[in-house]
């Protein structure tokens, strides 16, 4: 059994150089090779499984899925539907996949850069204390400063857990019937995505949802507010400081967790 399951949700919209808004993020084919790459990278030296779970809308190329194959341990790939709850049900069908005892969960548009193997470390000992653990936050230990919010959630941009954690019984019953699920996790804003099913479960049964603080000098975790085609191939060849340094010039990490690259 892997120590580590990293479990990332891709999608082959076509591309789209910047985020704007919620569901309407950055979409690039490399998120799919050298970001996957980018990603297994940042677990180097640990025990890992890798599953790669595609919602594909344009067709993957013959190529893509090769390379794919050739450094992941699982790919799915699921024809694209516009059935409601579609992309919640790709979460828990690429997370109920994993097999290890501990479970990454990252979208395609995360970037992760770390130091050494420190700050993973961290994480993996701070769930005695949390039951997620999520990307490093300016609001730490909250994603943002939002008093609307009374519960705090489990970005699926980047979290790790127990995979004991994730009670997918409870999850498909809250997917279910939205209403129902909010009568027994009330919520002063209702949001009906997977990371705050995952976040209102931790608040009410179990130990939360942790967002450490942002050290330069340990670990980088960000998402794409703007991104250019081949940018991660270059950073992936960067050493940590050069990426580091890099960031700095595009003005560091912003609002929620963005480099505009």
């Amino acid at each position: 059994m892997p120590t580590i399951s990293l479990v990332i949700n891709c999608d082959t919209r076509p591309a789209k150089d910047s985020a704007d808004g919620l569901f309407s993020g950055t979409s690039n084919e490399d998120f799919l090779t050298d970001g996957i790459a980018n990603k297994i990278k940042f677990f180097e030296g640990f025990d890992i499984e890798t599953i790669v779970f595609i919602d594909e809308h344009l067709p993957i190329s013959d190529d893509t899925l090769q390379y794919l194959r050739s450094i992941a341990d699982t790919v799915v790939v699921r024809k694209h539907t516009s059935e409601p709850g579609f992309n919640d049900n790709n979460y828990l069908s690429a997370l109920s996949l994993a097999t290890g005892k501990y479970v990454c969960h990252c979208d395609q548009d995360t970037a992760l850069f770390t130091s050494s193997a420190e700050p993973i470390n961290k994480m993996i000992g701070w769930l005695e204390s949390w039951d997620y653990i999520s990307y490093p936050s300016h609001w730490s230990p909250k994603a943002v400063d939002d008093p609307t919010f009374d519960h705090v959630w489990a970005s699926t941009r980047f979290f790790i857990c127990k995979r004991e954690t994730i009670d997918f019984t409870e999850l498909r019953w809250m997917m279910a019937d939205y209403n129902r699920c909010y009568e027994k996790y009330p919520a002063n804003r209702k949001c009906f995505w997977t990371e705050h099913w995952l976040g209102l479960i931790a608040r009410d049964k179990g130990k939360g949802v942790f967002y450490p603080a942002i050290v330069d000098s340990d670990c980088l975790i960000f998402s794409w507010g703007r991104y250019e085609q081949w940018l991660l191939r270059r950073l992936n060849g960067y050493s940590y400081q050069q990426v580091l340094d890099w960031v700095i010039s595009k003005s560091g990490i912003q609002y929620p967790n963005d480099v505009f690259a």
